[in-house]
């Protein structure tokens, strides 16, 4: 089993959860921190899979993890490991998808920041934008570009890590 974060204090919180939980699972499995209100559990073949598609990001946005709040209590989050069955979720395919500006515009996100003045000059009235950013933010549960882009760098640290 893996815990990829940068936050020690909920590496060792979780391993001793569960040292003391004795929860089995698999060395395929991952715990991943997602950002500042969500870790996931998945696994290692899953996020292989997402990684290895021509638009990695966005499918990890939109793919159907398990995701648990943080500030969830670890009897929850025990009772939610032992009982759901999150295993069932990892072969789904993508039923949110983004439109075509919803993708030109997270692309832009992560590339060039939050500059609406350059997509605006593609075309775009500001509005227009602004609706498109709106919507991709809702679609990827995401509350703002800011946490998009913590979002994304995380992503990137993980991509980016060397494979143990």
């Amino acid at each position: 089993m893996h815990i990829i974060t940068e936050d020690v204090f909920l590496k060792n919180g979780l391993q001793t959860f569960i040292k003391q939980k004795e929860i089995t699972l698999d060395s395929n499995d991952v715990i991943l921190d997602f950002d500042n209100n969500f870790i996931i559990i998945t696994t290692l073949s899953t996020l292989n899979r997402i990684i290895k598609n021509d638009n990695a990001f966005e499918c990890y946005l939109l793919h159907s993890f398990l995701k648990i709040k943080k500030d969830t209590k670890l009897t929850e989050i025990f009772h939610t490991l032992k009982h759901k069955s999150w295993r069932n979720k990892q072969g789904q395919e993508l039923k949110i998808t983004l439109t075509q500006k919803e993708r030109m515009l997270l692309s832009h996100i992560i590339s060039a920041g939050n500059k609406k003045s350059r997509l605006i000059h593609s075309g775009l009235d500001i509005k227009t934008v602004s609706t498109h950013k709106y919507n991709m933010l809702k679609k990827v549960n995401q509350p703002s570009i800011a946490a998009l882009t913590q979002v994304h760098n995380r992503w990137e640290n993980f991509r980016n890590q060397p494979a143990n």
